[in-house]
């Protein structure tokens, strides 16, 4: 190899170096990255993947480090940053739920405080029950009413709809899923909504359509970092493998 050969080589070695360094994991991408682009099975536009021409050799260099590194090249979008696990929650259906005892748990304050009931309606559109839609904040109806038909508009303008009341209740302390899962079904609920970052658990009743709300309201649950089950410092990764002892799944 001629001495300028061997100057663009080292020049192109560098600047993949320091692209890879920017976006990627070097130590994982760097050289899997910089031989696909050497022998220019990632060297093409690919802004456009729908007339990208090297993409499919692109993939197949990237081989098994696909999935880790094909951002480093362009072919697909940077991690997000901001996507962080530990923000999601996860739900699962309960076995053999008791609605009665929910209800009797639920209908009253409870007044040790060791949970915090919240009744609010949605509109399900009689039509249409996948258009399930929760009013505005604070709109309920009476606890006794299993659901209203109301002629004309409701709150979200749509005639011939169908308002129910949904009741989930959020336990004070922050808890493990396996835990959050054992006390929801121990109060009869239908479903459990446990929140990664505070350990939060919310026990959803069965005239719930939906999962619940959408974010965490116990009362007693500190920061993530001030978090302790027992002796042990709380962590969202600690609880993965209870997660998927269960049939659930995340939501984000």
């Amino acid at each position: 190899m001629n001495p300028l050969n061997k100057l663009l080589l080292t020049s192109l070695l560098v600047i993949t170096s320091v692209l890879v360094a920017e976006t990627c994991n070097e130590v994982v991408c760097g050289p899997l990255v910089s031989k696909c682009m050497l022998i220019n099975c990632c060297d093409c536009e690919m802004t456009d993947l729908t007339n990208c021409t090297c993409c499919r050799e692109c993939q197949l260099c990237l081989s098994k480090l696909y999935t880790e590194c094909c951002s480093c090249v362009g072919l697909c979008p940077p991690p997000d940053l901001d996507d962080e696990l530990d923000k999601g929650s996860t739900v699962e259906h309960l076995k053999d739920p008791i609605p009665a005892l929910f209800d009797v748990l639920t209908e009253q304050e409870d007044p040790q405080q060791r949970w915090t009931s919240f009744t609010y309606a949605i509109d399900l559109n009689l039509e249409n029950k996948s258009s399930i839609k929760p009013l505005h904040r604070g709109v309920t109806i009476s606890k006794n009413a299993d659901d209203i038909v109301v002629d004309g508009n409701t709150a979200e303008g749509k005639p011939n709809s169908r308002i129910h009341n949904c009741t989930t209740a959020f336990f004070s302390s922050c808890m493990p899923v396996g835990k959050c899962k054992a006390s929801c079904k121990s109060m009869g609920a239908s479903k459990y909504r446990w929140f990664h970052e505070h350990g939060c658990c919310q026990c959803i009743g069965s005239t719930c359509f939906d999962y619940g709300l959408i974010e965490p309201r116990c009362l007693k649950c500190p920061e993530p970092t001030e978090t302790t089950f027992g002796d042990q410092p709380y962590s969202w990764a600690d609880n993965v493998k209870m997660m998927y002892q269960a049939d659930t799944f995340d939501m984000v």
